[in-house]
């Protein structure tokens, strides 16, 4: 058994490997090889020292990769991530992948890592596909509860640290209910609008997001109006000023409606201006030919009766964990 750096010849095989023994015994969704190359060696974060094949009498059975996200200045407060990690289904349960998960660890200790974290701060975003369904998300928010790579890693002292769960609405017959229009025009009726951004009628995104506490959701908005041609953005307003936002509304090429987040301004919460931005985002989103949408959350946010009231199911569960090193 040898485990040593990856070379540009594993590729065809490690992605022969993920297609025929991972998708379908997982949720996870198959590759290409252009696509497993951009997806790990393109990634700004890569490190060919993370980037680990193993071989049994020169048989490629499988492959793992780390990563450190390089814009964390804080090398011991940041954690080390386990982006991936597979071995054929004919040699696991044999200490392979126990072996090469250590090798990895042992790489983000030299990185000066002194723990490990698997969830979506990852800077390797890994598809995965809604089962039953012809429709995915894109980035795994964690380890698939009950698999085979959730039992790996907790026979390797990682501990439960969380759980996020995945949702999924499927959008082709998508209607509001007559419930979320009421609302809406109830609330037209007292100056709240769901409308459009405009950036020479509105204003206030940087007190909106300042008073949620959400600085992500600034970036993204600040991102997105620095562009040449920004994206629409869905908010409340009233008189002008920017109450509620939903992200940018876009589909995307797998007929996916993208979903940044909802939020509403704590003054103007219990009007129901969430839901039914939301649910108005979901009608948007059909109208401009999504299938369907995907989202996570924490499984005890309270957000989650947001999805479920827009008609949003429960798909999958995923564990966040943690390892010291």
């Amino acid at each position: 058994m040898e485990i040593r750096k990856f070379r540009e010849n594993d590729l065809v095989e490690l992605v022969s490997i993920w297609n025929t023994e991972v998708v379908g015994n997982s949720v996870y969704a198959p590759f290409t090889a252009e696509s497993f190359n951009q997806t790990f060696m393109k990634n700004p974060n890569y490190d060919a020292e993370g980037s680990l094949t193993i071989t049994l009498a020169g048989e490629i059975i499988g492959y793992g990769n780390a990563m450190i996200n390089k814009r964390d200045l804080k090398k011991e407060e940041t954690p080390g991530y386990i982006t991936c990690l597979f071995i054929k289904m004919n040699h696991q349960k044999k200490g392979y992948g126990s072996i090469l998960l250590r090798s990895l660890e042992d790489f983000l200790r030299r990185q000066g890592k002194k723990f490990v974290r698997l969830m979506f701060f990852n800077p390797v975003n890994l598809k995965w596909l809604i089962p039953s369904e012809e429709a995915y998300h894109g980035g795994a928010p964690g380890i698939p509860f009950n698999s085979s790579y959730y039992y790996l890693f907790m026979n390797n002292q990682y501990k439960n640290a969380g759980q996020l769960d995945g949702y999924f609405l499927d959008l082709k017959n998508y209607e509001m209910p007559k419930k979320v229009i009421d609302k809406i025009e109830q609330n037209k009726s007292d100056g709240y609008n769901i409308t459009m951004y405009d950036p020479k009628k509105h204003s206030g995104f940087d007190d909106l997001f300042d008073s949620l506490k959400n600085p992500s959701w600034k970036e993204v908005t600040n991102n997105n109006l620095a562009k040449a041609n920004p994206k629409p953005m869905l908010i409340v307003e009233k008189d002008g000023k920017i109450l509620g936002w939903t992200g940018t509304v876009y589909t995307e090429d797998g007929g996916r409606g993208h979903f940044d987040g909802v939020g509403v301004h704590p003054d103007v919460q219990g009007r129901g201006l969430g839901k039914t931005l939301f649910c108005y985002l979901c009608y948007i989103s059909k109208q401009n030919g999504a299938r369907f949408m995907t989202l996570f959350t924490g499984s005890d946010n309270p957000a989650r009766e947001l999805y479920f009231y827009a008609g949003f199911r429960l798909v999958h569960s995923f564990a966040i964990l943690r390892k010291d090193l």
